[in-house]
């Protein structure tokens, strides 16, 4: 068992090294690998940040589901598992923070670890927006609506510029409490997903809605949206936003290959 793995779990113990999971870690950091990727899928690094991960993940989406042309109850049974997938990220976040006066048993760069958490919640998003019926043109222009943003560029780094001038304000938290501003910014991105959740039918108890009222949805992506770049911000620069998410997204495409 590699010990140096980061995604060392407890179910671990009975599995040998070098698990799909840990190999596609290992050969995402080698440069020929990761070229040949990026040449396989056509991915164009040129594209604004934004619209350039909203094609990978659509590519890596499509590989495994039907993300198109979806029919009511499809949409309402992806966006409430993606939104699950989202909420569970948002807890491994919370497992880098030290709430409980208790030592992080987490090992390798927990700076970095933390980072590739957040990176996760974006990949759960994107497909989140996707199962619902958005691209990239569709959140761009909710969130321009809903916060007055000129998008005279990348929408990461419009929404960066936007909202790093009041982030400490609006998480009333000065930088020297750093895990109690990252958990304030986890725990309004997890109202963000119960917001959307409120625009599907998803309780199993009660009749179903027969149509979605998209204004809503989008107007509760683009929140969404909002409030993960506030998480974004805390974390890392913006460079390292599509940075680290092209790497991950990388080592997701190696994992399917070795059959994880």
């Amino acid at each position: 068992m590699n010990h140096n793995c980061p995604y060392l779990e407890m179910q671990c113990q009975n599995l040998k090294c070098d698990c799909p999971k840990y190999k596609a870690y290992i050969d995402a950091k080698n440069p020929e690998i990761f070229r040949r990727v990026m040449e396989e899928n056509k991915f164009d690094v040129t594209l604004p940040a934004f619209d350039l991960l909203m094609k990978m993940q659509y590519s890596f989406a499509s590989r495994v589901r039907k993300v198109d042309n979806l029919s009511k109850e499809e949409k309402d049974k992806w966006i409430d598992r993606y939104l699950v997938c989202i909420e569970d990220e948002i807890r491994e976040v919370r497992e880098h923070l030290n709430l409980y006066g208790e030592e992080n048993t987490k090992k390798e760069d927990q700076n970095l670890e933390l980072k590739k958490e957040v990176i996760d919640i974006l990949h759960f998003m994107m497909e989140l927006f996707l199962v619902g019926g958005a691209n990239q043109d569709t959140i761009k222009n909710y969130y321009s609506a809903m916060y007055g943003s000129e998008l005279n560029g990348d929408l990461i780094d419009v929404a960066y510029a936007e909202q790093k001038n009041f982030i400490d304000e609006y998480l009333d938290c000065e930088y020297d409490k750093y895990d109690i501003a990252v958990l304030k910014a986890s725990c309004r991105l997890s109202d963000s997903c119960a917001l959307v959740r409120q625009q599907i039918s998803w309780k199993h108890w009660k009749k179903p809605n027969a149509q979605i009222d998209y204004e809503k949805l989008y107007s509760a992506f683009a929140k969404l949206f909002h409030e993960f770049i506030n998480l974004c911000i805390l974390t890392m620069e913006v460079n390292e936003v599509k940075d680290i998410y092209i790497n991950k997204n990388v080592e997701n495409i190696l994992r399917q290959e070795y059959g994880y």
